[in-house]
């Protein structure tokens, strides 16, 4: 998600500079003991998890395999234009190509190229959004698409190194003190100082690793999987989509929505022929130990009812009707929230082209853009029941004979966003 307002950055020089001399780099994360204990987050799951086969039904363990796959240091934080998103990329595209999705990017490939007015992003790589399609299997609503869409770009990699497990105590504890809330308030100069970290208790328990990489696994790790566990269970397994489902991992959403806008701008199908957008970014955290209000049933719903009632009475029937369970969280989408979120991820470069859109994250946590943003911290049932709502939402949108209907205001597409 693109930022707007971080927390209050902690001041932790003093702490690290310990750390930071005469450590080799953990970025490889090579043979880790056990993780420390830290305030809000998980102790029972590696550093690495070697893959295991994934199957049809979307399951906590797919998903565990998946997102340690595309948040390994390996991919070097997926920044946009780099080498480490152009591998990120490649994964989806094997993944797709072995369930046998039907390409829909730029001459019959799974890649569509993204061109910026002004120039290049991140210097001189190409970037690319990766585009794919489930077809439907109805011949009368083929022609039509629900799309369901990620970012699959983060923040890439910094050139100052932290010690991460220092970091994420403190993280957490400022995490505490800003509320556990959707909107953190800022620290106090005193809340700042009366941070501390036991670094000699820590070292007890493990060896310091230093970290540079910004693994996005939450952000947006967790949907850009999501989408390649609804493929898969879409192609193998017996519920079919009726309309055909468009499947995007856009770039560059960290940069300002620069793919997604793209997209809409240029899309693969016809514009006219979606007849959804379904946005997940951030969707494997929220838990009562991030916010207050959490909990293994939270989710965060926007925009489901900003253009189309239709489409805002599905996202509730489904959770009803197949037996989700799943707390709606509808505070976000306020008109004139601070957070503003409605204009901060990529479902809004849908709505704007007047396509009914609704946006589902877990809302905000200690790790978000930050160093600490790893596969360990997140929790795997609890997206898992999400990603299965998800898709029983996608197909019930595909499976109806109708397209939601459109009857609220439709923006012009050049306005600014108004939250």
């Amino acid at each position: 998600m693109i930022r707007l307002r971080d927390l209050s950055r902690v001041a932790l020089s003093v702490l690290l500079s310990a750390c930071a001399a005469n450590l080799p780099t953990d970025d490889t994360k090579t043979t880790p003991p056990p993780p420390p204990p830290v305030v809000g987050s998980s102790t029972s799951l590696p550093l690495k998890l070697a893959p295991r086969p994934t199957e049809s039904a979307i399951t906590a363990a797919d998903l565990m395999t998946r997102l340690y796959i595309f948040a390994d240091d390996s991919m070097q934080g997926r920044g946009t234009g780099t080498e480490g998103y152009d591998r990120a990329a490649r994964y989806i595209a094997d993944e797709l190509r072995r369930l046998g999705l039907k390409p829909a990017g730029d001459n019959g490939s799974y890649f569509q190229r993204v061109t910026i007015a002004g120039g290049v992003v991140s210097g001189q790589r190409p970037i690319y959004n990766v585009v794919a399609v489930v077809p439907g299997a109805d011949p009368a609503l083929a022609g039509q698409y629900v799309a369901l869409g990620a970012h699959a770009d983060h923040l890439s990699m910094t050139p100052h190194p932290l010690e991460h497990d220092s970091l994420k105590v403190a993280r957490d504890q400022a995490w505490s003190m800003s509320g556990r809330s959707n909107t953190p308030a800022h620290l106090t100069a005193e809340q700042r100082a009366s941070i501390r970290v036991n670094v000699d208790s820590l070292r007890r328990l493990r060896a310091p690793r230093l970290d540079s990489i910004f693994n996005g696994a939450d952000d947006d790790g967790s949907g850009s999987m999501a989408l390649l566990e609804i493929a898969e269970s879409m192609m193998t397994g017996t519920r079919k989509p009726g309309r055909s489902v468009l499947f995007v991992w856009h770039t560059a959403e960290e940069l300002g929505l620069l793919g997604s806008a793209y997209f809409g701008e240029n899309p693969t199908v016809p514009r006219d022929s979606i007849v959804a957008q379904v946005n997940t970014d951030m969707i494997g955290r929220g838990s009562s130990a991030d916010l207050l209000i959490g909990g293994p049933d939270y989710l965060a719903v926007v925009g489901s009812r900003r253009l189309s009632t239709q489409l805002g009475d599905m996202v509730e029937s489904v959770n009803i009707a197949g037996g989700h369970g799943l707390r709606l969280d509808y505070e976000m989408d306020a008109d004139g929230h601070p957070q503003g979120i409605y204009c901060r991820s990529d479902h809004y470069s849908y709505a704007r082209w007047g396509i009914p859109v609704v946006f589902f994250f877990t809302g905000l946590h200690a790790d978000y853009h930050q160093l600490t943003d790893e596969p360990q911290y997140i929790d795997y049932p609890h997206y898992a029941r999400i990603t299965n709502y998800l898709n029983d939402l996608v197909l019930t949108i595909a499976e109806r004979a109708e397209r939601p209907v459109v009857d609220k205001p439709v923006p012009s597409p050049y306005a600014r966003c108004i939250q």
